[in-house]
């Protein structure tokens, strides 16, 4: 049975056996209580504490979150385009984008109720009277952490939003208006210093295996440096990743996005630690479902374009063959039959030949490609989506490159070399010498194509003139150029409009909700 179905099935059976119990009791609501939680009281011992922030984690694993929905907004790039049945998810990609929209809502109260699940558990767990010193300071670590990711992300998606922190829980005062994107960013800062003064190196045993780590706090920090152009700031803080064995690149890039592979890689600083092929029974993040074909039990969502398999260069097949699914390829243990007839025998096949296994055919796309780092499958041969992959948010590699470009934009072409070259020499490519922001940018393409980083990029880079995203977005998407494609379009131009368009709108419901606290963004 699919995970999702079986999940649904548990879910009604459990309903059903709620109903069932409910008839039995007379009277219901005379039954004396047994015992009830308050969130002050839920914090009492280690247990809790651990709890507690595990309940922090949950959330990513969120569809409408960081288990998918965030990868939305990177379609508004030139390498992926959306497909499938959600009209908002085309309108964001088009820049047809109105405060009403379903994803500009619901993107908003997960983030919030990560931040409020963050801010209970940094003013309860100092309270907790016996608890052991290491666990009080990663836990604390932890929730100080995940608060600055949610607010990072709501930075780099809304701009300008409200800061609510302990103290707001504290004082009852969630309605608060909200903060220039500096202010925001500054909190998210602030919050990772503390990280870094609480986590532990990131050498878990398997029990805990993807908790953070200090590494993650100083990647973190890394990268919000780096949008806020504070680039000695950014090479501390990437340099400490970098000359830390703990966080060191992995000797195989595909082992980052391989089944079974990802427990022990030290470069994957901060996942959603997907568990368990049985998504009954552990939190799985709904991210390989939307990325994987619909042929092969996937909904197929992001189909990459030819402008990004393109840039790959020749001799870059390890990336190339990690990151994207083309025409013609097979996956480990994907075993749907997929009946083919001779208006689908293109390029791979001779007439009819391979049609008794999951191949990749002309017809499952629209562009010819898939992103191959979310799909794996079941080991057992049943052709299901395998969930216990994790999903990777930030790697060291992407630290690497980030110091490499805060070097370049500090002290020009060739100072990012070494940092540039270890990435490269990773993929097995010849080095580059005197490199600037175009190797710059055409390396953090390719290194880290599907894992919704490209927008973000490209948006800050437009802002400080290093690209032109007129240029960008005014080119359509087109397809492959092998038949049956034969390189169409699939989004035609688009127009970016500055400064409208460098983040969405507030949703409306929310500055409804707020009785005119919260303001919308301008121009919208």
């Amino acid at each position: 049975m699919n995970p999702r179905k079986k999940y649904l099935m548990l879910s009604l059976l459990s309903l059903a056996a709620i109903a069932f119990l409910y008839g039995c009791v007379k009277k219901p609501l005379d039954q004396t209580p047994t015992g009830s939680y308050t969130t002050e009281s839920f914090w009492r011992n280690q247990d809790d504490v651990i709890a507690g922030v595990l309940g922090i984690y949950n959330e990513l694993f969120t569809e409408d979150w960081v288990g998918h929905d965030l990868y939305v907004y990177d379609d508004q790039s030139d390498d992926i385009s959306v497909q499938g049945d959600h009209p908002d998810f085309k309108a964001i990609e088009r820049f047809n984008i109105d405060p009403t929209l379903q994803l500009i809502y619901i993107t908003w109260p997960f983030a919030y109720e990560q931040i409020a699940r963050a801010n209970n558990a940094i003013i309860y767990i100092p309270r907790v009277p016996v608890i052991d010193s290491a666990i009080r300071s990663r836990s604390l670590g932890e929730a100080y952490f995940l608060r600055a990711y949610a607010y990072f992300a709501l930075s780099q998606i809304y701009g300008e939003v409200p800061i609510i922190t302990e103290k707001n829980v504290q004082a009852e005062n969630y309605n608060v208006a909200k903060s220039p994107v500096d202010s925001v960013r500054a909190q998210a800062e602030s919050d990772l210093l503390k990280a870094v003064s609480l986590l532990p190196d990131a050498i878990y045993d398997d029990a805990d295996k993807g908790r953070v780590g200090r590494g993650a706090a100083w990647g973190m920090l890394c990268k919000l440096y780096m949008f806020e152009d504070k680039f000695a700031q950014a090479i501390q803080y990437g340099s400490y990743v970098i000359n830390d064995p703990n966080y060191a690149l992995a000797s195989d890039y595909t082992s980052n996005f391989t089944l079974g592979q990802q427990e022990s890689n030290t470069e994957i600083l901060f996942a959603v630690w997907n568990k368990d092929q049985d998504i009954s029974s552990v939190p799985s993040s709904a991210v390989s479902t939307y990325f994987s074909p619909r042929a092969w039990n996937g909904w197929g969502f992001h189909h990459p374009t030819e402008s990004f398999a393109s840039e790959f260069e020749t001799d870059d097949t390890i990336r190339k063959r990690a990151t994207l699914i083309s025409v013609g390829d097979t996956l480990p243990h994907q075993t749907n039959l997929i009946e083919i007839g001779a208006g689908d025998a293109y390029q791979m096949f001779a007439g009819d030949l391979g049609q008794s296994t999951g191949r990749f055919l002309p017809t499952m796309s629209a562009t010819g490609y898939f992103i191959r780092k979310y799909t794996a499958y079941q080991t057992n041969n049943n052709g299901h989506i395998a969930y216990d992959l994790k999903q990777p948010i930030l790697r060291s590699s992407d630290v690497y490159l980030l110091v490499a470009e805060a070097k370049i934009r500090l002290n020009g072409p060739g100072s990012g070399d070494a940092e540039l070259n270890a990435v490269r020499n990773r993929a097995h490519l010849l080095p580059v010498s005197n490199a600037g922001m175009p190797q710059l940018i055409h390396e953090r393409r390719v290194e880290l194509g599907g894992e919704n980083t490209r927008w973000q990029d490209l948006l800050r880079w437009d802002k400080d003139n290093i690209v032109n995203l007129d240029t960008i977005v005014g080119k359509p998407k087109l397809a492959s150029p092998l038949a049956p494609y034969n390189g169409e379009v699939i989004i035609p131009a688009r127009t970016f409009t500055r400064p409208k368009d460098y983040y969405m709108p507030l949703p409306q419901e929310i500055i409804d909700e707020s009785k005119g606290v919260i303001l919308q963004n301008k121009n919208y």
